[in-house]
């Protein structure tokens, strides 16, 4: 079970370029003349702020946008020494496409790639009108971007792309989790034999599975390559996973990928078993077992063992 080359970096660097935090607040008074006095310009924080949000995020021009708001612009924007209050209001509206544009470019790098500067930017501008951000922070801006992609009509080859940005998706929220010590690799084979079968193997909160129709894992690392990315139609199973602030990714069998999933989910090694076989009509064999573990266990996938 190969390891890719750890994804490494930081989320303002290697995987997740530049700070997201999104922070378009305005100084509305920025100009040093002092305001000229004006009663309507007594506005509640709250309603500015709900204001200035509908103006900035809003799908049409600023103008279109200006038009809609409960407020009018010169009633709480002052012009500067060049720029109208539309004017100014303008270059915050402007500016947060482009940071929707940019924060996605970073979580979907590969994606970004292959679709093209003109094509991407389409696909993000489609998808942050149904999928607007809801939150300070971008990071969790393109969870909905696979299905939003697997629907789309203004794609080819939706289902290659759908899962090229299910594994970005995958990396970017393995490299967001809180870091876990993982248990030592001879853990799981210290259990002792009568407790193995309601022994519950408790994963890194830093784990993914991805299933694709498309080899994407060597799609991916021909990216990271600078080689041209060639899509290959195949079932591919893949664990992607952080360790030491590095972002692996494991390819699994179709039966690895089964019996690890059941784990994830709760499941007693016990009830795994027992789950598997339904799946497969036959048991896992004791050499499958012991490998998957030991590979398991060596890259840090277990957290804890809780036995019942």
């Amino acid at each position: 079970m190969p390891l890719s080359d750890a994804e490494t970096g930081s989320r303002e660097s290697g995987v997740g370029g530049r700070s997201k935090n999104l922070d378009l607040r305005p100084t509305i008074f920025s100009d040093p003349r002092p305001p000229t006095p004006d009663p309507r310009s007594e506005v509640v924080l709250g309603a500015l702020q709900e204001w200035m949000q509908s103006v900035v995020t809003h799908h049409g021009d600023v103008y279109e946008a200006a038009e809609e708001a409960s407020i009018g612009v010169e009633t709480v924007i002052l012009p500067s020494a060049t720029l109208q209050p539309i004017q100014r209001v303008g270059i915050y509206h402007s500016m947060y496409m482009l940071r929707m544009i940019e924060a996605l470019g970073v979580d979907y790098g590969a994606l970004a790639n292959i679709l093209g500067e003109e094509t991407f930017e389409e696909l993000v501008r489609a998808y942050v009108l149904r999928f607007p951000s809801r939150s300070y922070t971008l990071n969790r801006l393109g969870d909905a971007l696979p299905e939003f992609i697997a629907t789309s009509k203004l794609l080819k080859g939706r289902v290659f792309l759908r899962d090229l940005a299910s594994l970005e998706l995958a990396m970017t929220q393995v490299f967001d989790e809180a870091e876990t010590e993982p248990l030592p690799g001879d853990a799981v084979s210290s259990i002792a034999p009568e407790q193995i079968a309601g022994a519950r193997i408790v994963p890194i909160p830093a784990l993914r599975l991805v299933s694709a129709d498309y080899d994407v894992n060597e799609a991916f690392q021909a990216w990271r390559e600078e080689r041209a990315i060639k899509p290959r139609r195949g079932k591919t199973w893949i664990a992607v996973h952080r360790r030491d602030y590095g972002v692996f990714r494991m390819t699994l069998t179709r039966e690895a990928f089964a019996f690890l999933g059941f784990l994830i989910a709760g499941e007693t090694i016990g009830s795994a078993i027992t789950m598997f076989h339904r799946r497969f009509r036959r048991l896992p064999e004791q050499n499958e077992l012991f490998t998957w573990f030991r590979d398991w266990s060596a890259a840090g996938l277990f957290a804890a063992i809780e036995v019942d």
